[in-house]
């Protein structure tokens, strides 16, 4: 196994534990860094998944032209043959030589390739579930967002209403009736200063208009 191929294992291995990874839903900070994680796996394995079906490419090509030069150097020998030139033998070697040699890297080849599509397959399935799983984290900590703010919003609530039936409590029925009654206490004596009040600016009847109020009094009420 080549140090690319050992590469692409580990890296397949380490998605493979992220995934698989227990996350504590009860903490909000583990579960972000959690995302982040992903995020940043997810990056770097599409720019791996790039790089590997790049490669696909590069070996379609090679075993390709590798194929096409083998039917090319198989059809030169068969015209050297073919002909008459005094070196033909010689020649017919040497290029049969090629073709043999191109026949065995083929396969070889061939066996690159597959694997090559095989990783490649494999780093694609892992990106495919790492979005799976990131959407599936994010749609998680949106909701345990949503309920750490109506949580705290609840508890804000709870401590004013704790709060207001402290006050109510302290101001019992009992409390709320000796208030009235200390109220209504300082109202009757306060109509009894005000009527007394009032008896003492009274003005006294000028003696000396008495009988004049008295005919103009009788005249009125006789009309």
């Amino acid at each position: 196994m080549g140090i690319f191929q050992k590469l692409r294992v580990i890296t397949l291995g380490n998605l493979h534990e992220l995934l698989n990874k227990t996350i504590d839903l009860n903490s909000p900070a583990v579960l972000e860094q959690y995302i982040r994680d992903l995020e940043d796996a997810i990056t770097s394995m599409k720019n791996e998944a790039a790089t590997q079906a790049g490669l696909i490419r590069t070996l379609e090509r090679e075993v390709g032209d590798l194929q096409h030069n083998i039917d090319s150097e198989t059809d030169l020998v068969k015209r050297i043959l073919a002909g008459s030139a005094a070196n033909k033998d010689t020649a017919s070697r040497i290029h049969a030589a090629n073709v043999v040699r191109m026949q065995k890297e083929l396969p070889e080849k061939q066996a690159q390739l597959e694997t090559q599509r095989k990783t490649s397959a494999a780093i694609d399935d892992a990106v495919a579930k790492l979005d799976a799983k990131h959407a599936d984290m994010v749609n998680q900590a949106r909701s345990l967002r949503r309920l750490d703010r109506e949580t705290k919003a609840k508890e804000h609530a709870a401590g004013a209403m704790e709060a207001a039936g402290k006050i109510v409590s302290d101001i019992d029925g009992a409390s709320i009736d000796d208030i009235k009654g200390k109220m209504q206490e300082r109202h009757d004596v306060a109509d009894v200063k005000f009527e007394r009040a009032m008896d003492s600016v009274q003005v006294e009847e000028d003696p000396t208009t008495a009988g004049d109020v008295d005919a103009l009094l009788a005249t009125l009420g006789s009309k």
